[in-house]
């Protein structure tokens, strides 16, 4: 969901709600959007994994989608991504409203959300990210949105990119809007999954 420009007019985009081996993947924006905050200490925001719409995708959100995710995630090919053939919610997302670090913004992208599955049973890597995070679907439905937090809390869900030495940031927010969590529960619900 990375938002560039200045104009009020809303960035199309693609986002995927990832599954890997069953559990929940997310991204970590790139170091140049990290946030300064006191004692030097950084930030860093953790979204679903997509982007903004490209001239190359010719208007369309599930193709910007799969050429996102095969950018951001290593180890994998066309063939090992599985998407749903509709967007399971479509959402204009304003900055301010999801970003605890930018609360003054008013950038937004308007984002086709799919359900996307990386089929392929082996351990990804982030390619284009610092990081990914691979959550557990139990887990994931425990995490509070609204909250920051430090990323050592994390740490355990956390595969960090190997091609440099970049220091991850101390703290993070997630920047996922709360339908995500809901077709989750919906999900698990629908399988008769009590969590147990």
């Amino acid at each position: 969901m990375e938002m560039i420009g200045n104009s009020s007019e809303p960035i199309n985009g693609a986002e995927g709600v990832v599954i890997h081996n069953g559990n929940v993947v997310l991204g970590m924006q790139k170091p140049k959007r990290w946030y300064e905050l006191g004692n030097g200490e950084k930030a860093t925001i953790i979204k679903t994994l997509g982007g903004e719409i490209e001239e190359k995708d010719e208007n369309n959100s599930k193709r910007a989608l799969v050429r996102e995710v095969l950018e951001e995630v290593e180890g994998i090919e066309e063939k090992d991504i599985r998407v749903s053939k509709r967007p399971i919610f479509t959402k204009r997302i304003r900055m301010g409203e999801l970003n605890p670090y930018e609360r003054q913004s008013e950038l937004s992208m308007k984002a086709d959300f799919y359900l996307l599955e990386i089929s392929k049973k082996k351990n990804i890597k982030p390619n284009d990210l610092p990081a990914l995070l691979e959550i557990p679907l139990k887990e994931f439905l425990k995490l509070d949105f609204a909250r920051q937090g430090n990323l050592n809390d994390l740490q355990a869900y956390v595969k960090e990119n190997e091609k440099g030495t970049l220091e991850l940031p101390e703290h993070y927010a997630f920047m996922i809007p709360r339908e995500v969590k809901d077709f989750f529960e919906r999900m698990r619900g629908n399988r008769g999954d009590d969590g147990r």
